[in-house]
């Protein structure tokens, strides 16, 4: 019996003192919030609530250009009054310091090219994207390219990092 009670008066302030640990709580504040307007098909009709009824889609898988490592997609609507819509995601390491991401639709065997936008980073880790309403059609640019741009803005030997082909698909 004395055991037990020796047992017992050495036991208990233990779990006493592991009860008295303090708990940090971390509290953050809500600085404001992000929406991203999707183009969803309801039925079988695709209807952006602006530009009216999509005519046209299409959607393409992205990969680095060696030694790149990158995958990713592009997508890209067209509606009924003319306006296009482009969307690129890409996982890709960040850009290096004074550079960035910025994404273009080319036409094939050409050189025409639309400048879509920058790819935004936000969680400053490998998932960047850009979506873009572009005020005309853009079925001929069938070809999305990331290049690596400075700061300083873009020049025609800035170097092509990933690339997809948009195939129409009908829905």
């Amino acid at each position: 019996m004395n055991r037990s009670r020796l047992l017992a008066a050495a036991v208990f302030p233990l779990l006493l003192l592991s009860a008295c640990t303090t708990k940090t709580v971390r509290r953050e504040t809500v600085i404001g919030r992000e929406t991203m307007e999707v183009v969803m098909p309801t039925g079988s009709i695709v209807e952006h609530p602006v530009h009216g009824r999509e005519v046209w889609f299409a959607i393409g898988a992205m990969n680095g250009e060696a030694p790149v490592n990158a995958n990713g997609m592009v997508q890209s609507h067209v509606f009924d009054d003319g306006t296009s819509l482009a969307t690129i995601t890409l996982n890709i390491h960040e850009a290096p310091k004074g550079s960035r991401y910025v994404g273009w639709l080319s036409q094939p065997s050409s050189s025409q090219r639309v400048r879509l936008d920058v790819l935004q980073n936000p969680l400053r880790d490998v998932r960047h994207a850009a979506t873009v309403e572009i005020g005309k059609d853009v079925r001929a640019y069938t070809e999305a390219i990331v290049t690596l741009e400075r700061q300083s803005g873009p020049s025609e030997t800035d170097p092509i990092q990933a690339t997809g082909t948009l195939k129409e698909r009908q829905r």
